[in-house]
């Protein structure tokens, strides 16, 4: 064994797929334009730089090192304005409507409006008091 098959060769994986996946992406957006009639200079620059991406991608991916790197900052700087939008669409479009629905209904799981009492106990139905009933609570 010698000493050139311990080294650890980089294989630019990542960056081969950014090349060819960003490259298709922008290749059929750019054609798509050309084909509909559209040859001005933003198809015809979609459709070389997807190209390019894709040769190079194919070719020389260790050229797209900085790209990839550029792009996956890109990325996280739009999921953190994305993401809280989202998130907080989904919170107060159909959370929040489902609570006040549920509590315009009388809905109270935990009973806080229940009458006052000399103990809050309540009885376990038939299934809970089995034993048998943990030994397989999966």
């Amino acid at each position: 064994m010698d000493v050139t098959s311990k080294i650890k060769t980089k294989t630019y994986r990542v960056e081969r797929e950014f090349g060819l996946i960003v490259g298709i992406v922008l290749s059929l957006i750019g054609g798509w334009k050309v084909y509909h009639g559209n040859t001005g200079p933003v198809a015809i620059s979609l459709l070389s730089l997807g190209l390019g991406l894709i040769v190079a991608g194919l070719l020389l991916p260790q050229l797209l090192v900085i790209p990839n790197r550029a792009w996956m900052r890109l990325a996280m700087l739009l999921s953190m304005i994305t993401t809280p939008i989202m998130l907080g669409l989904i919170y107060f479009l159909l959370i929040m409507p489902i609570g006040v629905a549920k509590r315009m209904m009388g809905w109270d799981p935990l009973r806080r409006r229940a009458a006052s009492a000399q103990s809050y106990w309540s009885p376990y139905n038939k299934r809970q008091n089995d034993p048998r009933h943990f030994e397989r609570m999966f």
